[in-house]
Parts: structure tokens; sequence; C-alpha cells
């Protein structure tokens, strides 16, 4: 299991559910405050950014870097993972993706050579809330 998967999965697992839900379905009343994590722990989003501009394509992340893989690899496991789309990009080469249904959230890289790279992730992610929230909440404003 991709490192990715191993930490999204562990965050998806503390989202409430109801005795009259599926697992992937929660109302909006029930909404997560909107939390982040670097994929990197102890280190900002600015610095795992960095970090991934030049980091080589791997089907699994050691512990002390993000995980690169071929923009389809990653956009494959985010959208049959986790449900999640594309919200929007920025001139840095950041995307933000999200998920209403999980409410899960994923900041990735996407670099020229076609790798994408996993720069962050979290919970709270709602349809139509700004993007800038959560880049913020892994230190990657501007």
């Amino acid at each position: 299991m991709t490192r990715l998967r191993v930490a999204l999965a562990a965050l998806i697992v503390a989202l409430p559910v109801s005795a009259a839900q599926s697992s992937i379905e929660r109302p909006a009343a029930q909404a997560q405050p909107v939390k982040g994590w670097s994929a990197v722990a102890g280190l900002s989003g600015a610095e795992v950014l960095d970090m991934a501009r030049t980091l080589p394509r791997t089907a699994d992340a050691a512990g002390d870097q993000p995980w690169c893989d071929s923009a389809a690899a990653v956009q494959q496991s985010l959208d049959a993972e986790f449900d999640e789309r594309m919200v929007t990009r920025r001139g840095d080469g950041t995307q933000l993706w999200g998920s209403d249904v999980m409410g899960t959230w994923t900041v990735v890289l996407a670099r020229a050579d076609q790798t994408n790279c996993i720069i962050a992730s979290g919970i709270g992610y709602q349809d139509g809330a700004n993007p800038g929230t959560f880049y913020a909440q892994v230190g990657l404003t501007g």
C-alpha cells in the first residue's frame, strides 16, 4: 500500500459516520474543521514542495520524502481511493484536489516531466470552499 493510501486511510477512519449512512456519505451539518499535514513529518509544505521538484518517481515513498509518480498514477489513486478531483491549480505548479464525498483534500505538485508529487493532505474539504484555506493549513500561502 502506498504511503499516500496509508496516510489518507488513517484520516478517513477518523471521519464520523452515523448508522444510517454509508461510510462515504456525510451530511454537510457534520462537516469537519479543515486540518492538514505536509507529506513529510517535521517539514512545512513549502519545504516539501522544494524537495519534490527534483525527486525521482517511485511506486512507494520513503518515510522521509513525498510520493512522486507518473501524473496518471497519482491522479488515478486520488480518484479511486478518495474520490478526489482537481479543484484548482496555481502558478507555482501545485494543484488542490478535493472530495466533497470523503471530505479529504490533497496538494499535488505537477511537474513538467509528467510527474506528480504529493505535498500535503488533510480533512475538512467541502465543494465551494476557498482553496487558499487548504494551502494555508500546510504553509503554502501566496
